[in-house]
């Protein structure tokens, strides 16, 4: 399957290159200065994903131009919290607190004289806070703090061929997610503002959007759009990110390109990832339909002691829309742990549904979302002397508002509650335990978000 991939997806830059080559290209018109404008482009560049379709940027509509984006965006909530996780062991948590962050969305798209789009999609973050502790300055803390790569990956393509994404980005299943409603205020459980609960009540979002599937180097196909129809495939061979260098002198542990490993729990990574999926949207009489799906396989380290199964895992959704009005749902089931990680091979498979609703009125969009999973959880660390119930089960309810105060300038009113329960085992400690086995939290948020 592999050497299949590959081969298909050399055959497909060999006639992205035979297209080229049939129209003389002229030289590119000098790039026009940059201007503000959305953070999608060409490339597809936004969090989450705008569509895989390859809609026109702004400068980018007539061949032969060429356009570099610097966006970004600032945002900042205050939010109040209280949970089950706030008084332990003698500490006491504060219920109010501010949180936000800088990000940088840096690239260009560009289209040839003889129609071929190409272009780099890049997107840099800030790490989250430091425990600042007793006496330590948060001047020595902000210090500390550097800026990454999260996503940052090459497309290039053609209106008839489709495009070839390469690097670290989204592939099909979080590409083609659908009825997850991340649509009003900050994506709710996908967002921000569950950062303001403690880890301990924090409900893991089951689906496919999220960083584990994101940050790993892979190549991806995307074909044009028919009749409303599209479909894509994707393969990873590890999870490297996209910087992969030095290397390993020679096989170890700690090798990226691991296949075997002698470290017991090793087979825990997974390896030769596999991501097929596809959508379908359309509108009927003012009735929109959106349906989405994707299929994500892995196999896995060989290693000793905890064995792991490799990712098997579907996800479907659909939505309907009218007059504004949108409500549909996703359903995600299979063989993985929380996000995205590999299941313990005594552990239960996944499953997880959302239901929602949102609807837009003008510079409005209010909406609300409930989902609930079932997953392995801590059932790996479970011994005869320490038994843990071989399920986790998590749910949450989002509910909030987004309102388009100016170009560039939204507010959010946000939601969140979160609830965790796991028999035998302590969500505080992190293993077994009669204590902490249910948690969970409230959060009430209000936040702006400023995009240029």
């Amino acid at each position: 399957m592999r050497r299949l991939l590959l081969t298909t997806a050399a055959a497909l830059g060999v006639a992205m290159g035979l297209a080229g080559a049939a129209t003389a290209q002229e030289a590119l018109a000098k790039p026009p200065p940059g201007v503000p404008g959305p953070m999608f482009g060409v490339g597809g560049l936004g969090v989450p994903p705008a569509g895989a379709a390859m809609a026109a940027a702004p400068g980018v509509a007539a061949p032969n131009s060429f356009v570099v984006h610097f966006n970004g965006r600032l945002n900042w909530y205050a939010g109040v919290e209280g949970s089950s996780a706030d008084q332990h062991a003698g500490s006491k948590l504060d219920p109010l607190s501010f949180q936000g962050y800088i990000r940088l969305y840096p690239g260009f798209d560009a289209v040839a004289a003889n129609g071929l789009k190409y272009g780099v999609v890049a997107e840099i973050r800030m790490p989250g806070s430091n425990f600042t502790g007793a006496g330590i300055s948060p001047g020595a803390t902000s210090g500390n703090e550097t800026l990454f790569w999260r996503r940052a990956y090459g497309y290039v393509g053609t209106d008839q061929l489709g495009t070839l994404r390469f690097g670290m980005g989204d592939g099909p299943s979080s590409i083609f997610v659908t009825g997850t409603f991340e649509g009003f205020n900050d994506s709710g459980w996908n967002g921000d503002v569950p950062g303001f609960a403690p880890s301990a009540t924090f409900a893991f979002y089951p689906f496919p959007d999220v960083g584990a599937t994101y940050t790993s180097d892979k190549i991806v196909y995307l074909s044009p759009v028919f009749s409303g129809f599209q479909f894509g495939v994707g393969f990873e061979p590890n999870t490297s990110n996209l910087w992969n260098a030095p290397g390993c002198a020679f096989a170890a542990t700690t090798c990226n390109a691991l296949s075997a490993s002698p470290v017991p729990g090793g087979s825990a990574r997974r390896r030769n990832t596999i991501d097929v999926g596809g959508s379908y949207a359309q509108e009927f009489d003012g009735v929109g339909i959106d349906i989405g799906g994707a299929y994500m396989a892995s196999e896995h380290v060989s290693a000793p002691g905890i064995q792991y199964n490799g990712l098997s895992v579907v996800d479907v959704g659909a939505t309907v829309s009218y007059a504004g009005l949108t409500v549909g749902g996703n359903v995600n089931y299979g063989q993985q742990n929380y996000d995205y990680s590999l299941q313990p091979r005594s552990g239960v498979d996944s499953l997880a549904f959302m239901l929602g609703g949102q609807y837009q009125a003008g510079p409005y969009v209010i909406g609300a979302s409930y989902f609930k999973s079932k997953f392995a959880g801590g059932s790996a660390i479970s011994t005869p002397l320490t038994p843990v119930a071989r399920a986790e089960t998590d749910q949450g309810v989002a509910a909030g508002g987004t309102y388009d105060l100016a170009p560039g300038m939204a507010l959010y009113l946000s939601y969140l509650y979160g609830q965790r329960h796991q028999a035998g085992y302590d969500f505080y400690t992190g293993g077994p335990g009669t204590a902490g086995n249910n948690t969970h939290v409230n959060i009430f948020a209000l936040g702006t978000v400023m995009k240029w």
